[in-house]
């Protein structure tokens, strides 16, 4: 069940960001994270509630992030500002509706809510201590983005 419940995410984060900013990105081998940082500079993160507690975090690297924004506004975006931080929650919107919509086949059970965009690389919220946290990486033109899967039921 929680291999399927990655590849919802997995599938909606490229659906997303192949429409909303033209950028293509292969997915790599995920691995189990050790860590509580984020993987990224910027962070979008959904939480997962209704009988599972956890995140879906999107972590994108600096180069990532600043593509896929400045193709979204059409304009070359340069600094890690508001304009990103918004544009992230935006994504992290979309990407939980994709989401939401193939998960309620899987298990209705479970709600997705956008939580917040983290500038920075802090711990992510939602990531419960003691749970395994699958982080898949997916590299794109100009860098990566990590999807960081955590939940215990």
């Amino acid at each position: 069940m929680q291999a399927v419940i990655i590849n919802i995410f997995i599938d909606a984060t490229l659906h997303v960001l192949a429409t909303l900013g033209g950028v293509q990105f292969t997915v790599q081998q995920p691995r189990l994270k050790t860590d509580a940082a984020s993987s990224g500079e910027v962070t979008g993160v959904i939480r997962l509630l209704g009988g599972v507690n956890g995140s879906v975090a999107l972590g994108f690297e600096r180069g990532c992030v600043l593509q896929i924004v400045s193709s979204m506004l059409g304009e070359d975006i340069r600094d890690l500002g508001q304009d990103i931080q918004d544009a992230v929650g935006e994504i992290t919107n979309m990407v939980s509706g994709q989401a939401a919509q193939k998960l309620g086949d899987v298990t209705p059970r479970i709600e997705i809510r956008p939580d917040v965009v983290l500038m920075g690389q802090g711990a992510i919220p939602g990531q419960t201590r003691g749970a395994a946290v699958i982080a898949v990486p997916l590299i794109g033109p100009a860098g990566r983005l990590t999807i960081e899967v955590c939940w215990s039921e």
